[in-house]
């Protein structure tokens, strides 16, 4: 176990890391893929069964929370391994309703996934949760607005930079903390295997993304400052043992360099709050009613 005297804090730290993991179980299969197929379905079954499992227990090893994002349809299904992230002391944010693309919803729509995805998980877990991300890493131009007007204090969809930042509701001067993700921070990209209803090819070595991974780190620990490595992994997918493997080692690794303050998207956005980013004025998504300059 690398040394805890090394770790970063709130007051005092290089580097942020917030390990996240969005936990859509059998959601997006039978939501967007619109599967049928038992044996499809059962790759998000997985999910739950072996990885969330797995997580877990690599988690209460190093001692360190992270942030679930999960779907209300998914604590529906699976209440159990849903209240044990919540007693382990991870934070548990929304993730929609059935795994649902907002730009794809009207605002009537938007609005009715955001409350039932609100709703299932406050009725499993006793809490609301205070932060948001796209299942498909898309917004609508309604979404910040409810996200705002239903007590959201930060997103977790836009990739504008590294780190957190303020963004303003496209029809009004109210903002929202955003937490970067990135497509290269992902698993899903470099894993995933699938042909329908799109093409992935995925299936990479995880010697290949654990050097991707390691770069961006590095990177990003040798700049310093309030940057803030946002990996995103789903547990049906760095849940195979051989990846889960090369998640503990990418840890560890990280574990070993003085000052990363491993931190729940809560305290990131709370943290975000008092150094707001002034550099980034981009209103996103941009409002279609008004050309951009």
């Amino acid at each position: 176990m690398p040394d805890k005297a090394l770790r970063g804090t709130l007051e005092n730290h290089r580097l942020i890391v917030a390990l996240t993991f969005d936990f859509d179980a059998e959601s997006y299969w039978v939501g967007p893929a619109k599967m049928t197929s038992p044996s499809a379905i059962s790759r998000g079954s997985y999910g739950a069964r072996e990885g969330i499992p797995r997580i877990l227990r690599l988690l209460e090893e190093y001692d360190l929370h992270a942030t679930f994002f999960i779907p209300g349809y998914t604590a529906e299904q699976h209440p159990e391994e849903v209240r044990a992230i919540g007693q382990a002391g991870h934070e548990i944010g929304h993730h929609g309703y059935l795994h649902e693309p907002p730009n794809s919803l009207n605002r009537e729509q938007e609005q009715e996934m955001l409350r039932k995805g609100t709703e299932a998980l406050e009725k499993v877990t006793g809490k609301r949760p205070v932060g948001f991300r796209s299942p498909s890493a898309e917004l609508s131009p309604n979404t910040l607005s409810l996200l705002i007007d239903m007590g959201f204090i930060y997103d977790s969809s836009m990739m504008a930079s590294d780190r957190p930042y303020l963004v303003k509701d496209p029809k009004s001067s109210r903002e929202i903390v955003e937490i970067p993700i990135s497509v290269e921070l992902t698993d899903t990209p470099h894993f995933m295997f699938l042909y329908h209803p799109i093409v992935l090819p995925g299936l990479s070595s995880p010697s290949k993304v654990e050097e991707i991974w390691r770069g961006d780190f590095d990177g990003l620990y040798a700049e310093g400052g309030n940057a803030v490595f946002n990996l995103t992994c789903h547990p049906q997918i760095i849940g195979r043992p051989h990846r889960i493997k090369m998640l503990e080692r990418l840890i560890r690794y990280m574990l070993e360099h003085e000052g990363v303050w491993f931190a729940r998207m809560r305290e990131i956005a709370d943290y975000a709050k008092m150094r707001t980013n002034k550099d980034i004025e981009q209103v996103a998504p941009a409002d279609a009613e008004k050309p951009r300059r």
